[in-house]
């Protein structure tokens, strides 16, 4: 047993405050971690807003972490003490019926936290996606820790554990790009520029970066873009087409979390084209789809298909893959990050209002 703390949410929609926390020994199969850095993610406030996946409160939050390993339970044997790791919650479970039929791209994630986290006064913390990476310290399931390359910093290999996974998974695995690919990313935040960069490695030629804030074009240039279009001064759709003769791209992703972008995402595909919807959306969201010949729609004369991903549908090979590229320079973790910031009260309530406001790619909570 040690003591820590982290950041504990009361309920639904309480505020997020920094708390001592109690962390237990990991048992069989489970890895203690403490943590060094954490992304904070669109998902967190989702959480906060509308409940931990079902999950019980309280709720430790963060899931996007890095950090090292202070100890391991029974069977645990691809890490040990003091390996750098960084902490997946969407590696495949092992004991969902996708799983269990040899489809573990299919995963629906059944992940349960480990028993080990809990408030001073004895209650159960659960965290978020079955991580609670805005800790000091937290306990999960062995399989969700990847060793991390020493050449590659935690303050970038963090963000692999969500939003750069989903990204680039979503473009490698969901909308399975090719060379000579024409794509649009829709939301150019920490998602969407994985998503671009995903593209790039998997060979796309055009790649068209899209948002209202003008000031994220010039890091998707860097990361790859071929063209920006800024959603604040032009219809999205109608600038793909122009770029492309009318005749559309052939994966483009929707990467807001806004029903109303999966309809466009449809509407910029080629013939055959396919769409993959990755943000996050209200629960009560729906998407209205033109369908028919009368709407040049997705049906006739489109052909289209529409994906929804949540994790980017990676394997444990995946992370290993696109860590060793993090580390090689083929992916550019680093250039999602715009702040590194300390582990306070303030400092969180900061990076929440930056990435709401637009300012930001990804703020990074530092805990040493």
């Amino acid at each position: 047993m040690r003591d820590a703390r982290g950041v504990v949410i009361a309920a639904p929609g309480a505020p997020a405050r920094i708390e001592p926390i109690v962390v237990d020994a990991p048992e069989a199969g489970e890895v203690l971690v403490r943590i060094v850095a954490n992304g904070v993610c669109h998902s967190d406030l989702w959480a906060i807003e509308h409940g931990n996946w079902g999950s019980p409160f309280p709720m430790l939050l963060g899931h996007e972490a890095a950090g090292i390993v202070e100890e391991t339970g029974a069977g645990v044997d691809h890490v040990t003490p003091g390996d750098r790791v960084v902490l997946a919650w969407a590696v495949p479970c092992g004991a969902c019926t996708a799983c269990l039929r040899d489809r573990p791209r299919r995963c629906s994630h059944a992940w349960e936290q480990p028993a080990r986290l809990h408030t001073t006064d004895g209650l159960p913390l659960v965290g978020t996606l079955s991580i609670g990476g805005l800790a000091t310290h937290t306990v999960v399931q062995a399989p969700q820790v990847i060793p991390v390359p020493a050449d590659l910093d935690l303050e970038a290999a963090c963000l692999l554990g969500c939003g750069a996974s989903t990204g680039i998974g979503a473009a490698i695995n969901t909308g399975a790009v090719g060379p000579g690919d024409r794509i649009a990313v829709i939301g150019l935040g920490g998602i969407g520029l994985s998503a671009l960069q995903g593209a790039r490695l998997a060979g796309a030629e055009r790649l068209i970066a899209i948002d209202r804030v003008a000031s994220k074009f010039e890091t998707a240039r860097m990361l790859g873009a071929t063209e920006v279009v800024d959603a604040s001064r032009t219809d999205p759709v109608a600038a793909v087409l122009a770029l492309t003769a009318d005749e559309g791209v052939d994966v483009s992703f929707e990467a807001t979390g806004n029903a109303a972008v999966v309809a466009q995402a449809v509407a910029m595909l080629a013939r055959g084209g396919t769409a993959v919807a990755i943000g996050v959306p209200a629960p009560d969201s729906t998407v209205t789809i033109d369908w028919g010949e009368a709407t040049a729609g997705a049906a006739y004369p489109k052909k289209a298909s529409l994906k929804i991903t949540d994790g980017g549908d990676p394997v444990s090979e995946d992370f290993a893959t696109w860590l060793r590229a993090a580390a090689d320079g083929g992916l550019d973790l680093g250039a999602l990050v715009t702040t590194v910031a300390p582990f306070t009260e303030d400092a969180l309530e900061e990076s929440f209002r930056a990435m709401l406001a637009g300012d930001v790619i990804r703020t990074v909570i530092r805990f040493e």
